[in-house]
């Protein structure tokens, strides 16, 4: 004998089939619909100078003021270079801090590590800089345009400028760029092929500041000693 359901009949059996049952599985966490997204990485360059400090120009105060980054380079996220003309950057792979910030502190740090200076001093500092650093970060990137042939890309344009009561200016100025060969496209190899090319600049950086005459450079006219 066949019994013949209404539509009303139909639909309650369908809810108590399905709809119910997923119900009670939701409530009860055994089902879950939140989307599952990586994870996201932060990281930080850190370059430490190796070997004895030299001894310092007496009276010598630099400022170091803060690097300027390229637009192309100046967020927070890791940038591949993926053509000649094309970039991308990586919203799960990220520097801690940002670019110019992270930089200029660690050509502080080298700097007065290095004693080339008597004091080597931040921007807004109350010493009074007989000589003023200044530099742009020119390249910051991984370099992925040719499979297997993965580099990590640094450059910075240095600048060194005399400032005394008698004159501004430049006394040293120079381009500097690395690239470090990567065993693979990765973030944690790309940092450490960043870290091993900005410690290369520091280290030419440092020698072309100890042939420049600060001694000379940082006296005072008589009249106002």
């Amino acid at each position: 004998m066949r019994i013949r359901q209404d539509g009303k009949s139909s639909r309650l059996l369908v809810l108590l089939t399905w709809v119910v049952p997923l119900a009670l599985l939701l409530l009860s966490g055994c089902v879950s619909l939140a989307k599952s997204f990586p994870d996201k990485h932060y990281y930080a360059l850190d370059v430490t100078r190796q070997g004895e400090p030299g001894v310092p120009v007496p009276g010598a105060v630099l400022e170091v003021r803060g690097l300027f980054v390229s637009p192309r380079f100046e967020g927070k996220e890791l940038v591949y270079r993926t053509g000649n003309t094309s970039y991308e950057s990586d919203f799960y792979n990220a520097w801690f801090v940002s670019p110019s910030a992270m930089l200029t502190q660690q050509i502080q740090n080298w700097l007065r590590n290095a004693s080339l200076f008597e004091h080597v001093a931040a921007t807004r500092s109350y010493l009074d800089a007989t000589h003023i650093l200044e530099g742009t970060v020119t390249a910051l990137y991984g370099d992925y345009r040719q499979q297997g042939e993965q580099k990590a890309v640094v450059g910075m344009h240095i600048v060194l400028i005399e400032d005394n009561s008698t004159r501004t200016a430049i006394v040293f100025q120079r381009d500097y760029q690395q690239m470090v060969e990567l065993t693979e496209p990765s973030p944690d190899e790309l940092t450490r092929g960043w870290n091993e090319g900005l410690q290369q600049i520091f280290i030419a950086l440092e020698g072309d500041l100890r042939m420049v005459d600060l001694k000379a450079n940082n006296q005072k006219p008589v009249s106002e000693r």
